[in-house]
Formats: structure tokens, C-alpha cells, sequence
């Protein structure tokens, strides 16, 4: 069996599946920054990581954005894909944009 990583009471299987619901919310800027090096190196490792979130800095920080709007798909593209082709300043924005006009993938 893969070693087996705790994360605030959370199991993570090396080259397995996990799902994070906003797992850096409310931390300090610090800790954040250290989970997110974290998640990278586990990613890189070979462990899948589905980031659930609706604040736009974690997302950014997500290799792949699936963007979902009341059941719907509006975007399945990269964080840069998504500026990239809706020229917009930030991901909040990309994310107002496609909701205002019509969903992109």
C-alpha cells in the first residue's frame, strides 16, 4: 500500500485520489503558501488533487479549472487558457464574464 499522508486529520494515499473542499481558506499566508507547495509536490508525485472552491486564489493556483455555474460547465481550461481567451485581469473576472455571457470550454 502507497505511504499514507495526514492533513489536518485528512488521509492522503501518494498516487491516489483526493478531494479538498477550499483547504487553505482562512489560513495565514505562510501556512498557505506551504500547503500549496505541498499539494504541488503530491500532484507531481503522481496524486490526483480535486480542489473544490469558490474563492479565485486557490483556483489560480490549480493546474486545470473546471468552472461550473448552477449545474452547468462554463470553462474546462487552464488558469492562463482562461485569461488568455477571455482577456480579462483576473480569474474573478473570467469567472463574471463567462456567467454574464454564455458558458466556454
Amino acid at each position: 500500500m502507497p505511504p499514507t499522508i495526514e492533513i489536518f486529520g485528512l488521509s492522503v494515499v501518494r498516487g491516489g485520489s483526493t478531494v479538498l473542499d477550499e483547504p487553505t481558506v482562512g489560513l495565514d499566508p505562510v501556512l498557505r503558501r506551504d500547503l500549496w507547495d505541498f499539494f504541488h509536490e503530491l500532484a507531481s508525485g503522481g496524486t490526483t488533487l480535486l480542489v473544490s472552491s469558490h474563492v479565485m486564489d486557490e483556483a489560480a493556483r490549480c493546474e486545470r479549472l473546471l468552472l461550473l455555474r448552477n449545474g452547468a460547465v462554463l470553462a474546462d481550461l487552464s488558469p492562463a487558457e482562461l485569461l488568455q481567451r477571455t482577456d480579462a485581469p483576473d480569474l474573478d473576472a473570467v469567472f463574471l464574464q463567462l456567467v454574464e455571457s454564455g458558458a466556454m470550454s
